[in-house]
């Protein structure tokens, strides 16, 4: 033995891919998906259906796709909700209150369409206060850097190239 301590060769660990609670759906951008919504074009407008999608896809999570669309535009139509919103709103649609609070809120947390704020009681800290949701723009402030960065990268490198060709 040469001295060294630990496993001379580790199996990496297992994967099962991205988990769905961390994934963006992203089909093909020449693809059916994208032509139903109007394709790529600046001046179509896609709806919060077609918005949605892309965190709980319809094809393959109808369930999550169809609560968050309805408390997606529950938000946008209040601004603000709040606990008691969010009881009137599961029991008017029949939905799961585990399903929205343990499954499609938090995603959309995550991902940055919504904001979770506690209210301030009395000075007391903690999970027992009463939680406000809103609408937030982190979401397209996110794919925004992402690809103004891959522009910037593209434009970049295509102006080199050019610089490149008319020098020789």
């Amino acid at each position: 033995m040469d001295g060294r301590k630990g496993n001379p060769s580790p199996a990496p660990p297992s994967s099962r891919g991205i988990p769905s609670e961390e994934s963006l759906y992203l089909p093909k951008h020449y693809g059916k998906e994208i032509k139903v919504k109007g394709g790529l074009d600046d001046e179509i407008i896609w709806s919060i259906e077609d918005v949605v999608d892309f965190i709980f896809p319809k094809s393959y999570q109808p369930k999550y796709y169809r609560v968050s669309v309805d408390f997606v535009l529950l938000v946008l139509d209040k601004g603000t909700v709040t606990k008691d919103d969010i009881s009137k709103f599961l029991s008017s649609k029949a939905y799961s209150r585990s399903t929205l609070e343990n499954k499609v809120i938090p995603k959309l947390v995550r991902f940055g369409l919504l904001k979770r704020e506690r209210e301030i009681e009395d000075g007391m800290l903690g999970k027992g206060r009463a939680l406000i949701l809103s609408d937030s723009l982190t979401f397209s402030n996110y794919l925004k850097k992402i690809s103004d960065a891959w522009k910037s990268q593209v434009m970049t490198a295509r102006h080199k190239r050019k610089e490149a060709t008319q020098s020789v």
